[in-house]
């Protein structure tokens, strides 16, 4: 019996478990698992999230716009629009007539002795005049008078032919209305030019020469050359 046990002992003292033999000779600590050290790092690195402060804007107070910034976009509003409206199709050209022919028509029916005075060289009656010349000279001025007045029926009529062509906002209209004061623009730039040639240097011819010469012949350019623009559109002149 005691040798049994000898050889039991000896069996374990000569083959020890793995286990005793790692327990005893290991001089490293034990590792943890791999999937224990991941989580650890991972969590190591991840910074806490702060949280956002709300921003807060500050909402414009509206206040009512002052008098003179509401007249100053109205102005504006206006300005825009009466030029898309002038300078759309005929508009313009219309335009041009219709105001200077109403000026015209104004100043030659309402005040034609200052017309006469001015652009036609009348003598002035003196007490030693005779009869015959004093007539003569009244009756001089009397039909200078009414033929500025005819002319200004005849600038009336035709401001009333520029508003009714911007009315009726037909190309058929704006061409006969274009050629209408086309025609007499002509007409009457080519009477101050040949009164001007027939009788170089009196005072009528220079007159009328400098201010309704000259306005004439702008407006028979700007009229010719609406008219001439409508006709190529349309292919018709009448």
């Amino acid at each position: 019996m005691s040798e049994s046990l000898d050889m039991s002992t000896a069996s374990v003292i000569s083959d020890p478990s793995p286990s005793l033999q790692s327990s005893e000779y290991s001089d490293s600590p034990p590792s943890l698992p791999k999937s224990i050290i991941e989580t650890s790092f991972s969590e190591s690195q991840t910074f806490p999230i702060q949280p956002r402060l709300p921003i807060v804007i500050d909402e414009p107070i509206d206040k009512p716009p002052s008098r003179r910034a509401f007249f100053k976009g109205h102005a504006k509003y206006f300005a825009k629009t009466s030029l898309q409206f002038i300078f759309k199709d005929n508009n313009l050209p219309l335009l041009i007539n219709l105001v200077y022919h109403l000026i015209a028509a104004r100043s030659l029916l309402l005040k034609p002795w200052k017309t006469v005075d001015r652009y036609i060289s009348i003598p002035s009656i003196s007490p030693s005049s005779s009869l015959p010349l004093r007539y003569q000279i009244e009756q001089t001025a009397s039909v200078a008078v009414d033929s500025f007045k005819a002319l200004g029926v005849l600038h009336f009529a035709l401001g009333v032919l520029s508003a009714i062509a911007l009315k009726e906002r037909r190309q058929s209209s704006e061409r006969s209305a274009l050629l209408v004061l086309t025609l007499s623009s002509i007409g009457q730039t080519w009477t101050h030019f040949n009164a001007y040639w027939k009788s170089t240097g009196s005072r009528y011819t220079y007159k009328a020469l400098q201010e309704v010469g000259g306005s004439n012949l702008f407006i028979t350019m700007i009229s010719a050359i609406a008219l001439s623009k409508t006709v190529r559109r349309t292919g018709r002149l009448i």
